[in-house]
């Protein structure tokens, strides 16, 4: 499957794999389409669809792999 981004999305991915903690741009892409599929399955748990969207804007806080799975399962998703 090949898919087309925005120049501003590719910047995004470049920087995610500048920081580390992503092997691949493929990585990245799957554990974004990982939280959004958490954030549709879980849109009546008001308390993890505001966790999720709190962390994804928080500029202070590097993710690693699997971090929103992880946070799905302590919620007991």
């Amino acid at each position: 499957m090949k898919i087309a981004l925005t120049s501003h999305q590719e910047k995004f991915i470049e920087a995610k794999m500048k920081t580390g903690g992503y092997i691949s741009p493929d990585e990245i892409v799957r554990e974004a389409l990982r939280v959004y599929e958490l954030v549709e399955q879980d849109d009546s748990d008001p308390a993890l669809a505001a966790a999720l969207r709190h962390s994804l804007r928080s500029p202070l806080k590097k993710y690693r792999p699997g971090h929103f799975s992880s946070l799905a399962k302590d919620n007991g998703r």
